[in-house]
């Protein structure tokens, strides 16, 4: 950022705090819920991301927006943890998928004018100015929520936290997603990346020994051993992992290849924000009457079309291909979602719904975490063995010759290895399973 006069890894860190925050503590905070109430872990969140957006505004050095982003994360995880259970809740257990499709609306739409907004208001009053509005419609939501919410903080039979597996688990995540964020840039066997790594092994081995022998483990392990649960989650991550990957991967592409501005770049991507927008309650709603497996394939078998779409972009391609690439994944991953969460959620118990909804959430976060590190290593490796620098930041408008078609050739490499991944995930859909509860 200019106004900090900071370099691209520091703005960086900031943007990818709020993530890993978000990711590292949604669990423990969802089993929380589950035993506190739900109503007082979205308020805390609400008022908690109100304050963090507070202190990001008026930030006058970078070290106080990065505590405002971090705040803003333990705010995020707990709105995120708690909004959907009680969306679910407010609906019943007989129409999961129409309550999750409804949310992805708001996703839909936020994906929409979030950018667009955020930049009308950026440039008309600065970017201070977009973390007091979002301070303003946080703290709205707090008081609304205080008002409409009944309170549910005298629950029974919902055990007790588990303070020690959740340190081990949101310190095993944190050290997973910095690891991986590492090897496109240290490589595998740096002496940065494996200790790391190991680390996070070290710390996932002391989370499974403690929830194994916990009487209330923040999530019940025994959920993997039924295959409909552990098909749905990886197929959850795998579509997440796919969508993700094309959003960050094809900006650089309509940037420095087609010379798109960034309201041109907007235009591409906002058909594919309506698409997911209206086909997420149509297919949630639909799924509850119908079961989930025809929305569940349905909606990966899109994707992965877009995908292989997005496989053949080249230089001279035309300018209607990327939004023919992007709209099916988008339109995919919201008629996949609802259903998908609905397979999940039928075998859970009521003991732990919040904690399996916020691992749920999880995943899609890990998931969008995890495209960055793993398409930038796809195609710098490609780049690379093409005989040019492994480096996303060497595609700008001056790269040498070459440069840009090694590009193009990774860029299409990490498109097609996508498109297998988001097509694993279409198989695990294939599974039926039973809806029985642990």
């Amino acid at each position: 950022m200019e106004h900090f006069s900071s370099d691209i890894p520091t703005v960086q860190c900031v943007v990818i705090s709020y993530l890993v925050v978000v990711a590292a503590i949604i669990l423990p905070v969802g089993r929380l819920a589950d035993i506190i109430g739900r109503k007082i872990v979205i308020l805390s969140g609400l008022l908690i991301f109100t304050i963090g957006g507070i202190i990001s505004a008026s930030a006058s050095e970078m070290i106080f927006l990065f505590g405002g982003r971090i705040l803003q994360g333990f705010g995020g995880a707990m709105i995120q943890g708690t909004s959907m259970t009680i969306a679910v809740d407010a609906f019943g257990q007989n129409q999961r998928g129409r309550s999750i499709g409804l949310i992805l609306i708001f996703v839909g739409m936020g994906n929409i004018a979030g950018p667009a907004i955020g930049g009308f208001i950026t440039g008309l009053f600065g970017w201070q100015a977009v973390f007091i509005v979002t301070s303003l419609i946080t703290l709205s939501s707090a008081i609304l929520a205080f008002i409409v919410l009944r309170s549910d903080s005298n629950r029974n039979n919902t055990g007790a936290f588990d303070w020690v597996g959740s340190f081990f688990f949101t310190n095993f995540l944190i050290a997973l997603l910095a690891g991986f964020t590492m090897v496109p840039s240290f490589g595998w066997n740096s002496p940065y990346t494996l200790p790391v790594l190991a680390l996070s092994i070290l710390l996932l081995v002391g989370f499974i020994r403690r929830s194994t022998r916990f009487e209330d483990p923040v999530l019940n392990l025994n959920l993997f051993l039924k295959p409909l649960f552990s098909a749905s989650i990886a197929a959850n991550f795998l579509c997440f992992l796919g969508m993700s990957s094309a959003w960050f991967l094809l900006p650089f592409y309509l940037k420095y290849v087609m010379f798109y501005t960034p309201q041109q770049i907007g235009m591409v991507f906002m058909p594919a924000a309506a698409g997911m927008a209206i086909a997420s309650p149509i297919s949630g709603r639909l799924s509850d009457r119908f079961g989930w497996r025809p929305f569940t394939i349905g909606g990966l078998l899109l994707a992965t079309s877009g995908l292989m779409i997005l496989s053949f972009l080249d230089e001279n391609s035309p300018r209607w291909l990327p939004i023919l690439g992007v709209l099916p994944i988008s339109t995919g991953m919201g008629s996949f979602y609802g259903p998908n969460n609905s397979a999940t959620l039928s075998v859970s118990d009521d003991k732990s719904y919040g904690a399996v909804i916020a691992f749920i959430n999880l995943i899609r976060n890990s998931g969008n975490l995890m495209s960055v590190p793993v398409s930038t290593l796809i195609v710098t490796s490609v780049m690379g063995s093409l005989g040019h620098p492994p480096d996303l930041s060497a595609v700008t408008e001056n790269a040498p010759i070459g440069l840009i078609p090694s590009f193009i050739s990774g860029m299409s490499t990490s498109f097609i290895s996508l498109t297998v991944m988001v097509g694993f995930g279409m198989l695990l859909s294939l599974y039926k399973g039973k809806a029985k509860t642990i």
